[in-house]
C-alpha cells in the first residue's frame, strides 16, 4: 500500500482547534458571564484553567460582556444607617456573596451617598470632608478624588456618574481608567446649570461647563440619569418636563424638552428613548428629530405591569429605571418585594432580596464577577473612604 510522503517544503498541518491557545481563548471568551461559568470551566483540565485564570484574559472577559450589555445585575448597593450594604441578586451557585463586596467605611457612615453605578464601578460621595471615592468591587480597586468645588456643602441636589474608559472598557492597558460627571443647578437671578469632569488619564477636574435659561429658575437636577451614544442625560425635577444634556465630546450642555416626565434611556435600534410609568401601566417612547432640529416623540410599547408581575389593584409602586440594562426595578410597598423588568426582551424577575423597609439609595449593580477569581487579598486590605 502505497504512502503519501510530505515535500520538505510543506507547511505542518495546523493544530487543532481546541490545541491552538489564543483560539481556545476566544471559545471560552463567549462563555456566559455567570458567577460560575469560568470556574466550572476551570475544572475540565489543567489547560483551561491556566487559560481562565490568566489577569489579561479576565480583563477581556469582563470587557466582551460590559460591551455587548450582558453583564448580569449581581445586586444592590443601599445605603443603610450602618453603611454600606450589597444584597446579592442571583441565585445559587452564581449569588455574590455579601461580604465579597462590603465598604467597610471609618466615622459616621451617614455622611457616605452612592451616587451610583456603571460600567462595573460604583461612584460614592462623602460630602463634608469633599471626598469622591470610585470603586470596583470585583477587583478591589480604589480611587479617591477631590470633590469639585461648585458641589461642595450642598447635599442631594446634584447628579453625577462614573463612566470606565473607552480603552479600559475594551480590556486594553490600565483597567482603572475612567471618567467621572457631576452636574447641578444653581438658582436665583443667574440660574444655570453646571458640570464638571474627572478624568483618571489627567488625574484632574476639568473647566466648569455652563449653561443659563429661565427654566432653570425653578429645577434642580434629580439623582437619576442615562447615557446614550456620548451623551450624559440627567433629569430634572421641577415643574417642567425636561433633561439636562451633556456631550462629553463638545463639553457643552443644553437643556431638552420631553413630551412627558420619565427616565431617559437608548431606545431600541439607537438613539434617544424615554420611559414613563402611570400607576400600573409603563410607555416607552422614541424621539427622532427632523433637518430643522425639531424633535417628535412616538409610542411604541405599552407594558401593563399589573398583568405581568400579577398586581393587585391596590398595590403601591416605587419605580427606578437602571439605563445602563434599560431595566424597570419596581419595589411593591405593600409586600416589600423588588422586581426587575427588561423593556425589551420583557423578561421579568422576582429579586432574592428580604428587606422590612424598602431602603434609599438602592442602586443595582451590574458586572462580571468570577467566584473563584475575583476580589481576594487586595480587596481585604484596601484603603476605604474614611468620613469624618
Amino acid at each position: 500500500m502505497a504512502t503519501r510522503r510530505h515535500s520538505p517544503n510543506s507547511s505542518p498541518a495546523p493544530a487543532p482547534a481546541l490545541e491552538d491557545d489564543d483560539l481556545l481563548a476566544e471559545i471560552l471568551l463567549r462563555l456566559p458571564p455567570q458567577p460560575s461559568s469560568l470556574p466550572r470551566a476551570s475544572l475540565a483540565c489543567k489547560r483551561w484553567r491556566r487559560l481562565v485564570r490568566d489577569p489579561g484574559f479576565l480583563r477581556r472577559f469582563r470587557a466582551h460582556h460590559r460591551s455587548r450589555g450582558t453583564a448580569p445585575v449581581l445586586g444592590f448597593f443601599t445605603k443603610e444607617d450602618s453603611g454600606i450594604s450589597f444584597h446579592p441578586a442571583l441565585d445559587p451557585p452564581n449569588r455574590v456573596p455579601p461580604e465579597r463586596f462590603r465598604l467597610h467605611i471609618t466615622g459616621r457612615a451617614d455622611n457616605c451617598r452612592i451616587i451610583g453605578c456603571r460600567d462595573g464601578l460604583v461612584l460614592l460621595v462623602n460630602v463634608h470632608p469633599g471626598q469622591v471615592l470610585v470603586w470596583d468591587p470585583v477587583t478591589g480597586d480604589q480611587r479617591r478624588l477631590p470633590l469639585p468645588l461648585a458641589f461642595r456643602n450642598i447635599n442631594k441636589f446634584y447628579n453625577g456618574m462614573v463612566l470606565r474608559s473607552a480603552a479600559a472598557a475594551a480590556g486594553d492597558g490600565d483597567r482603572f481608567q475612567f471618567q467621572v460627571v457631576f452636574v447641578r443647578c444653581i438658582k436665583g437671578p443667574h440660574a444655570r446649570a453646571v458640570a464638571c469632569v474627572y478624568s483618571s488619564d489627567t488625574g484632574a477636574w476639568g473647566d466648569l461647563i455652563q449653561t443659563s435659561t429661565p427654566l432653570l429658575r425653578t429645577l434642580s437636577v434629580d439623582t437619576s440619569g442615562a447615557m446614550v451614544g456620548r451623551s450624559l442625560y440627567c433629569s430634572l425635577r421641577g415643574n417642567s418636563a425636561a433633561v439636562l444634556e451633556l456631550d462629553l465630546d463638545s463639553q457643552s450642555l443644553a437643556v431638552v424638552p420631553l413630551p412627558l416626565g420619565g427616565w431617559i434611556m437608548s431606545a431600541e435600534g439607537g438613539g434617544l428613548g424615554l420611559v414613563s410609568v402611570l400607576g400600573h401601566t409603563a410607555q416607552l417612547w422614541k424621539g427622532e428629530t427632523d433637518s430643522d432640529e425639531v424633535a417628535t416623540w412616538w409610542l411604541t410599547k405599552t407594558i401593563h405591569l399589573d398583568k405581568l408581575l400579577l398586581l393587585s389593584p391596590g398595590d403601591r409602586l416605587v419605580v427606578d429605571f437602571m439605563d445602563e440594562n434599560n431595566m424597570l426595578i419596581l419595589g411593591i410597598l405593600d409586600g416589600i418585594s423588588v422586581f426587575t423588568v427588561h423593556t425589551e426582551s420583557m423578561q421579568c424577575t422576582k429579586l432574592p432580596v428580604n428587606f422590612k423597609n424598602l431602603p434609599g439609595g438602592f442602586q443595582p449593580f451590574s458586572s462580571v464577577y468570577s467566584a473563584e477569581m475575583g476580589v481576594g487579598a487586595e480587596h481585604a486590605g484596601a484603603e476605604i473612604l474614611h468620613n469624618r
